[in-house]
């Protein structure tokens, strides 16, 4: 039997480099989605305007933010934004301006804040970002403002620091929510478990599965079709093994756990289709289109009947019934999903 393999290829999408299936020699690299520079600058830059408040004491908008670069060293990227609002200076003596109103008047302020964003593996899919204050620069101020500023010194370098702490604190709120949003047409490439960081990209690695592809066992439907019979999945606590059925109270026995639904089959012949086998071994059951079992039988395996029935080809409506093996314990595992759902 010919069993087709998986090859990575590289496409474009959206800024993004992402994986293809195809057929070919099978490899153990993660799958990689590169997301360049252009694509990484527009999310930041997308960002929209945080505004700010502290009763009495200040009040603005963080926005325009930046990409400015990638730093492989540091594993981090460089964001700049700007903040803009207006402060109530809190001192202990009068002061006034050409206007003859009092210090404790709203003046404004604007400053920029650069943040080094740090992007590791979350473990739960998207990547995570982590940010943190490289530097507050302080913009001229001018007027009574800028003369306020330079009397109150560290009061108004402190609230400059607080407002900036918070704004990259929201940022990274913001950031990981547009990413865990961006991402999920990234879910069938894995778990994320790597990044590389390069000056002009940023290569996320997917761990897919550590099953391996043993080919289609044919073509099935992914929701209810007329005639149709939902394709149920057991899993043996203990052994491992799965067990597939389209009867519902199968199997009898207490040391199964239902998964739910694999597919939509038909329990009996149609036009076109052909059967699927199963076969009962030592320690699983195995499931095969071919009427000799694959020799199974060799191994001790015995022929139970028929479990369900498929398209042996590509139909309209119909996706792939994937066989995979577990090279460790040699147990099989089928699944419409193209990397056995990412077990490990």
């Amino acid at each position: 039997m010919t069993r087709p393999h998986l090859r990575w290829r590289s496409v474009a999408w959206l800024g993004v480099a992402a994986v293809g299936l195809g057929p070919g020699p099978a490899r153990s690299a993660p799958a990689e989605v590169k997301l360049d520079r252009d694509f990484l600058a527009a999310l930041v830059e997308n960002l929209p305007p945080c505004p700010f408040q502290q009763d009495g004491e200040y009040r603005g908008t963080a926005q325009s933010y930046r990409l400015q670069a990638i730093d492989p060293r540091t594993r981090r990227f460089l964001v700049a934004c700007q903040v803009e609002g207006e402060f109530r200076p809190l001192i202990p003596r009068p002061f006034s301006g050409g206007s003859g109103r009092g210090v404790f008047d709203w003046r404004k302020f604007r400053f920029d804040v650069q943040a080094g964003v740090n992007v590791e593996p979350g473990g739960d899919g998207p990547p995570r970002f982590h940010v943190d204050v490289e530097e507050v620069k302080l913009r001229e101020l001018e007027g009574v403002a800028g003369v306020l500023a330079r009397l109150l010194g560290r009061q108004f370098d402190e609230m400059a620091t607080r407002i900036a702490d918070g704004k990259v604190a929201l940022m990274s709120v913001r950031l990981n929510a547009e990413v865990a949003r961006r991402v999920e047409a990234l879910k069938p490439y894995g778990v994320l478990c790597g990044i590389d960081y390069a000056p002009e990209r940023v290569v996320l690695l997917f761990d897919l599965t550590r099953f391996r592809s043993e080919g289609i066992s044919g073509y099935v439907f992914p929701t209810p079709r007329t005639g149709t019979a939902p394709l149920f999945r057991w899993f043996r606590t203990g052994r491992g093994d799965h067990f597939y059925t389209t009867d519902p109270a199968e199997p009898d026995r207490g040391n199964h756990l239902a998964e739910g639904i694999a597919c939509h089959v038909f329990d009996r012949p149609m036009p076109q289709t052909v059967p699927l086998y199963r076969w009962a071994g030592p320690r699983e059951h195995f499931y095969t289109t071919a009427a000799d079992g694959e020799m199974v039988y060799r191994l001790g395996y015995r022929l139970e009947g028929v479990a369900c029935f498929l398209y042996p080809d590509p139909k309209p409506g119909t996706i792939p019934f994937y066989r995979f093996v577990d090279p460790r314990n040699g147990l099989h595992f089928y699944s419409t999903h193209p990397h056995a759902e990412f077990a490990k």
